[in-house]
């Protein structure tokens, strides 16, 4: 890898190269910066990363000082094994991140929104929105200050990547017809979004009402999502109506007829909609798995189906699911382990490894965090796993929040929390049956959503802390970081999970997601990060700092959103696979354009042209 072949050339030349590197973005180099510890002898660096704050993360390891010191950067092969070691670790980590947002996030997000009233349409957006967009989320909620840099250019790189690489693939997978309402309302409210953070930043200082204007303009997206799937779906109803009363034989009285609209009303509501072929997917024998977050999606489609008395022809059949064990021990045995038969049955060679690898964590996971699924046998009720659960839960959510070490008075607060989760355990095992739900078992739900979010929230900070890491050792700069490491490893399991729904038939359904899905990322991660921050402010209002990176980035977000727009009104809304090798052939425009830009082949898309001002002008 490029970076990789430069890491001798910084061993060597003892900084000069990292010098250069940060000539374009004319921001010299303190003493106090962690980036410069390639001017400091070889010799010296261990000991001057352990002693420099900028170097020091809020992370379980310090990894930063862990490679200076273990792996002494004047040896270069072994210095570069730890390079590729912490790689291995990053890639690890997002595996963790994705199979929590998929596996324990969506089950209970929809148990959550039906606990709430919201209706279909709403829950539908929230799950595809949130399971494909919380890394992003959470990764910008645990930036630093200094670390903005990174989060805005993940944020619009996934939205580059989300638009261009997924929903292309969608297209080369399998050809389809698109919504075109729905793509236009959502293309234009994108692009209306993206010029007003353009407007909003471009100052480099964020008020706090600018942010929390992020936050509302997605509320207002939902709000118009609802309304419009609320409209489309009377409409169909009402045609279906017509057409049933124009075909059916009249018995007695009369059918309803136009100018009797509370009679169609009336009869509308009690249609028998059951007679029109609604496809079902298996009820899974546990709760949660590797396709968690595509049947959740998937059932919350066919539902939305048999509102609008909409059949739906799934392209393949479902495999079948395996049996379920009784017992207080079996099931418990049977839920703990962290490869189903399922989904090894159903996997390929490539996701039988990725099963292989999440396995330890999968299993540490189901440990303690409970998942309610709709889609699951007994909707993933397990009496002595749930007992347990509410016993350890508790504990590890002290050491997420790394609060373990408080005291109450003179009391440890982590043995107040295991007693009292202990005693629920003990009341919930004693009055609830192996083979009935209990009442309260959505409460679970809400349980895990919790924990979930603490966890998913624990990762992203390793994340970035590893990501940090990577730049320093590898005089890479955190536009770049944003750019590469961060959006790919974020936005790689939206391209599996929607390439999967879309081989399914249910193409629109994951294409929508590609639009639905980075909105949600961006206003939310940038209203939220923003926000906390200028909060904190005693003016209100917080200083950012931008890559000069970011109008090439924000530009090709635009193009990516007016090729869509364009192609669709040419091609009558049916996504063809040259729109999928058309967005292919514009991000490897951008990539290509942001690592010439990196390594100063050319300049950033969006700067000028005369010679570099001295360094630290």
């Amino acid at each position: 890898m490029i970076f990789l072949a430069n890491i001798s050339k910084n061993v060597m030349e003892s900084g000069g190269l990292l010098k250069r590197f940060l000539r374009y973005g004319l921001l010299p180099i303190r003493e106090d910066d962690c980036s410069y510890l390639w001017y400091i002898p070889a010799e010296e660096r261990c000991e001057w990363v352990k002693k420099t704050q900028d170097c020091y993360r809020d992370s379980v390891v310090q990894y930063t000082a862990e490679l200076f010191c273990i792996f002494r950067s004047e040896n270069t092969p072994l210095f570069l094994f730890g390079i590729l070691l912490f790689l291995l670790w990053l890639f690890y980590l997002f595996l963790i991140l994705g199979v929590t947002a998929d596996s324990f996030f969506c089950p209970s997000l929809s148990v959550i929104a039906s606990v709430m009233h919201l209706s279909e349409n709403m829950a539908g957006v929230m799950i595809l929105a949130f399971g494909n967009g919380t890394p992003d989320i959470f990764t910008s909620l645990v930036c630093r200050s200094e670390d903005f840099i990174i989060m805005f250019m993940e944020l619009i790189s996934a939205g580059i990547f989300v638009t261009t690489i997924i929903a292309g693939s969608l297209a080369v997978v399998k050809p389809f017809h698109v919504y075109f309402k729905s793509l236009m309302r959502d293309t234009c409210f994108y692009i209306a979004a993206l010029c007003w953070i353009t407007y909003v930043v471009h100052d480099e200082r964020v008020h706090l009402w600018e942010a929390i204007s992020f936050i509302l303009l997605y509320v207002l997206f939902i709000v118009g999502v609802v309304i419009m799937q609320w409209r489309d779906t009377r409409e169909e109803k009402v045609k279906s109506a017509f057409r049933s009363c124009r075909h059916a034989p009249v018995l007695s009285g009369r059918i309803p007829s136009v100018p009797d609209p509370d009679v169609l009303h009336a009869y509308l509501l009690n249609k028998d909609t059951d007679a029109i072929a609604i496809s079902q997917i298996p009820t899974r024998s546990r709760p949660f798995g590797f396709r968690a977050k595509l049947d959740i999606a998937i059932s919350t489609e066919l539902e939305r189906a048999r509102i609008r008395s909409d059949g739906i022809k799934v392209d393949r059949e479902f495999e079948d699911v395996a049996e379920r064990p009784s017992g207080l021990f079996k099931e418990f045995l049977y839920d703990i382990n962290p490869i189903s038969r399922e989904d090894w049955k159903q996997a390929n060679r490539f996701f039988k490894i990725i099963l292989v690898l999440c396995a330890p964590v999968r299993f540490l996971l189901q440990l303690f965090i409970p998942v309610v699924n709709v889609t699951a046998e007994k909707r993933g009720w397990s009496k002595l796993l749930n007992c347990f659960q509410l016993c350890v839960t508790p504990t590890v959510a002290l050491f997420l929040l790394n609060v373990w070490q408080v005291k109450v008075g003179k009391v440890p607060i982590l043995p107040i929390f295991f007693a009292f989760g202990t005693l629920i355990g003990v009341i919930v095992f004693l009055t609830t049956r192996v083979d009935r739900i209990p009442k309260y078992h959505n409460a679970f739900a809400f349980f895990g959503f919790l924990i979930g979010m603490l966890t998913v929230h624990f990762v992203a900070g390793e994340i970035m802390a590893v990501l940090g890491c990577i730049g320093f050792a590898c005089s890479i700069s955190k536009a770049m970081l944003g750019i590469t490491f961060l959006a790919w490893g974020n936005s790689i399991g939206d391209l599996i999970s929607n390439t999967t729904i879309a081989r399914q038939g249910f193409s629109k359904v994951g294409y929508a997601a590609c639009f639905a899905s980075p909105i949600f990322n961006t206003l939310l991660g940038l209203g939220l990060t923003y926000g906390i921050a200028a909060a904190s402010s005693s003016d209100l209002k917080t200083k950012i700092r931008l890559s000069n990176m970011a109008p090439g980035c924000l530009t090709f977000l635009f193009c990516s959103l007016l090729t869509t727009i364009i192609y669709m009104n040419i091609t009558a809304a049916t996504a063809r696979r040259s729109y999928g090798y058309l967005l292919y052939s514009l991000y490897l425009a951008f990539i290509l354009i942001q690592f010439l830009s990196e390594f100063h082949v050319i300049h950033p898309l969006g700067t000028d042209h005369r010679a570099d001002e001295p360094d630290g002008r």
